[in-house]
C-alpha cells in the first residue's frame, strides 16, 4: 500500500487550485448567459415595438451583444483546453510513483 508524501499534497493541492478555477470559471460563463438572456429579451422587446428614428437602441444593444459573445467565445476556448488537460492531469497526479 502507498503512502501519502508531502509532494502527493502538493500535487493535489494544485489539482484542487484547478478545479477551482474551474469551477469559478463555469459560474462566470453562467452570468454571461444570463446577461446575454437579459439582452436578447431587450433586444425582442425592442423589436416588437416601433422603431424610434434612427433605431439606435436596438443597433447598440446588437453590437454589445456581438461584444459579449467575442468574450464568451474567448472563455469558452480557454476553458475547453483546460478541461480536456484536466483528465491526464488527474491520472499523473494520482499514478504510483517511487518514493
Amino acid at each position: 500500500m502507498r503512502t501519502t508524501t508531502s509532494r502527493d499534497d502538493d500535487r493535489l493541492a494544485r489539482m484542487e487550485e484547478r478545479q477551482d478555477a474551474l469551477v469559478r470559471g463555469v459560474a462566470q460563463m453562467n452570468e454571461t448567459l444570463a446577461a446575454h438572456t437579459a439582452m436578447l429579451e431587450r433586444i425582442l422587446l425592442a423589436a416588437a415595438e416601433e422603431p424610434p428614428g434612427d433605431g439606435g437602441d436596438l443597433a447598440d444593444a446588437l453590437r454589445r451583444m456581438a461584444d459579449a459573445l467575442t468574450g464568451q467565445e474567448a472563455a469558452m476556448t480557454r476553458l475547453e483546453a483546460r478541461l480536456a488537460a484536466l483528465p491526464g492531469e488527474i491520472a499523473g497526479a494520482l499514478a504510483t510513483e517511487p518514493a
